[in-house]
């Protein structure tokens, strides 16, 4: 086990590194070999394409969780260049009647930079989700990141609560303190996002095997659909593609009163996309992360550094000819 977990640290922060080189990242981006890996993980490169790829989910009575794609940003001017990405995004899904809503990450927006920055940034975003008809169904989803910046997040949710913004969050439940966060927001009546956690944390903070990983995400998951969270308000939403726990929790969900309509399940696109459309067809309210933009690179490099088995379709890609 520990020498499984760490091949596996090593493996994701070889592909965050990756991620991370701007030279690599240009040069990658404009390689038509690795073309095919923008096109499994990523919509397209504007906001036209993403809602062309939410119309042909929405075909399968799948909907839409849309991303600006803008990571690892360092500047004032990149966030910038985010933040009218996002407000493009909802002001042209604004006008569809598509089921969607926007997923911003906290440091694509300025946090990073200092926390003046991105609720500044937030509030511009949340001011123009407000104005949009029935804006309570398209809330803002605050991503998480790696654990360095939860409290900084929660905070961030919460202050965009108080101001009236709708809004959700992710949490991640390999981080031991996830279930304290959990209980307290969900007992509150939030939208919830519930995620493994793609990110490399250490032992002190949070589970590193698999199993443990999978126990956590699991607990959490169940105690979402108790009656005591369904009662609060709270609607969860279940971010895996692992068929073995949804296998458990769905007749769970039904066991505990809960209509298909106040759960959701959420998966990437580009992964698992045949077992998406039949959890759909079989009524399940289905929602599908879609990217779109051109700095495609760190994403994706992203999704292949969360499993090595997808390091298999990078190198075909790039040994294409």
């Amino acid at each position: 086990m520990t020498d499984f977990n760490l091949i596996k640290r090593t493996w994701q922060r070889s592909m965050i590194w990756l991620a991370c080189r701007d030279n690599l990242r240009e040069r990658i981006e404009g390689s038509d070999r690795l073309a095919a890996l923008a096109k499994r993980f990523v919509a397209g490169s504007d906001v036209t394409a993403a809602r062309h790829k939410a119309e042909e989910l929405a075909a399968a009575r799948i909907h839409t969780s849309v991303y600006f794609l803008g990571e690892y940003v360092d500047s004032a001017e990149l966030v910038e260049e985010n933040v009218k990405g996002i407000l493009a995004a909802i002001e042209q899904f604004g006008q569809t009647n598509l089921d969607w809503f926007m997923s911003v990450d906290p440091t694509q927006i300025g946090c990073s930079i200092s926390d003046e920055l991105g609720w500044a940034n937030a509030q511009r975003i949340g001011e123009v989700i407000k104005t949009i008809p029935n804006a309570q169904a398209h809330p803002m989803m605050i991503d998480m990141e790696d654990a360095r910046v939860v409290p900084q997040t929660i905070a961030l949710f919460e202050k965009l609560l108080a101001a009236g913004v709708p809004a959700a969050i992710t949490l991640q439940t390999y981080l031991f303190r996830t279930s304290e966060d959990f209980q307290r927001l969900a007992g509150q009546g939030a939208t919830i996002r519930l995620v493994k956690g793609a990110f490399v944390a250490s032992r002190r903070i949070a589970y590193t095997h698999k199993r443990d990983i999978d126990d956590a995400y699991l607990r959490l998951c169940l105690l979402a659909l108790s009656p005591a969270m369904k009662a609060a308000g709270h609607r969860p939403i279940f971010a895996t593609h692992d068929d073995r726990i949804l296998d458990i929790l769905l007749p769970v969900a039904q066991a505990n009163g809960w209509s298909p309509n106040e759960y959701e399940i959420e998966m990437l696109l580009g992964v698992r996309e045949p077992y998406q459309r039949d959890l759909a067809a079989a009524g399940h309210m289905v929602r599908v992360y879609v990217p779109f933009g051109s700095a495609w690179w760190p994403y994706s490099i992203r999704r292949v550094g969360e499993n090595p088995a997808n390091g298999r379709f990078v190198l075909r890609a790039m040994l294409r000819r």
